[in-house]
């Protein structure tokens, strides 16, 4: 069966994904009889647009050069082409919008309007207005799927699947890989913050301006998500208490070092409380936790602490995650059978 999918933004993440539906056409033809068609791969600028589907390999090949392809039309946007296109499922890769959620919250909004099932690594039209969000896809009867806006391929949102007969009553979690890095370093070489944001930056872990990361502010989306999700709650990124770690100095570390602890940048959803905080966990804690790594420590009802450990960002981590995402409304839609 052919499942037509529109993909917006054919960045990291977008063109990853493209990689991955190359390389695994056959096997998902040869597993589950299906066969995902790109019809369409939207741009800020315009679109690619082939109603019989797009030559991955022939996008892959050229590159950046991609707009040079016959079928590129230029200012084409999603919403002028939903009507012309048969679209199953829409992909909204975009770069997230902390303050408006735009383009991905109008690009979702538009396809949940038009029936069409939505799947995003976008976490910031889902921790401004999730509610909203969910009550439209149940309105007009559509999934909708974002398991790669936290921790990337690390499976933190389906857990909850697995975890049906249980109850989850709160969340521990290091969801930024960039504070994680720069507290890492400064625990480990003993050097200060901007000597360990310095070496962030050089190596790709941290943006030119980092503030999201190390302020706390990026941690606090994905809580959000996560405790809408795993505790039901209904919440937006303003109801979290955030502070960053830009304030903790070499000093502070050597001190809780001294005393057997660490500091970690934890996101906690306790209590109908949001808190992004620097706070002291014994060196011994299972999240204690090196590197540009995430970790989620769940509190549940009748298992106790259940602990995922994993890479929380990169192009193809975060691909796979849509890939899950793809597949799962696959299966409850029947394409697969």
């Amino acid at each position: 069966m052919n499942v037509n999918i529109c993909l917006i933004g054919k960045g990291i993440v977008g063109t990853s994904l493209i990689q991955i539906l190359l390389n695994k056409k056959e096997f998902f033809e040869r597993k589950f009889n299906i066969n995902f068609v790109v019809n369409s791969i939207i741009e800020i600028d315009g679109a690619l647009i082939n109603s019989q589907g797009i030559d991955l390999k022939e996008v892959i090949d050229i590159k950046e050069n991609f707009r040079r392809l016959p079928y590129w039309e230029k200012d084409a946007k999603f919403e002028d082409i939903t009507s012309k296109l048969n679209i199953a499922i829409c992909i909204e890769t975009t770069p997230t919008n902390p303050k408006t959620g735009e383009p991905g919250l109008s690009h979702i909004i538009h396809a949940l309007d038009n029936k069409i099932d939505a799947v995003s690594s976008n976490k910031g039209p889902l921790y401004l207005e999730y509610e909203k969000l969910r009550k439209l896809a149940k309105l007009n009867n559509c999934y909708l799927k974002y398991e790669a806006t936290v921790a990337s391929c690390v499976p933190t949102l389906g857990i909850k699947e697995a975890l049906i007969a249980n109850e989850i009553i709160s969340i521990k979690a290091i969801l930024n890989g960039t504070s994680n890095f720069i507290l890492s370093r400064m625990t480990t070489e003993g050097i200060n913050f901007d000597l360990a944001l310095k070496e962030a930056q050089e190596l790709g872990y941290a943006e030119s301006d980092p503030t999201l990361d190390v302020e706390g502010y990026d941690a606090a989306g994905k809580l959000v998500i996560l405790a809408n999700e795993l505790l039901g709650w209904s919440k937006k990124i303003t109801d979290v208490q955030v502070e960053g770690i830009s304030k903790v100095s070499s000093h502070t570390i050597e001190l809780a070092n001294t005393d057997g602890y660490v500091i970690k940048h934890l996101a906690i959803a306790e209590n109908n409380k949001l808190i992004v905080t620097p706070r002291l966990i014994e060196k011994h804690s299972p999240l204690n936790i090196s590197g540009n790594l995430n970790a989620m420590e769940l509190q549940t009802k009748y298992a106790g602490p259940i602990l995922l450990i994993g890479r929380g960002a990169g192009g193809f981590e975060a691909a796979s995650a849509i890939l899950n995402d793809l597949i799962y409304i696959s299966k409850r839609r029947g394409y697969i059978t």
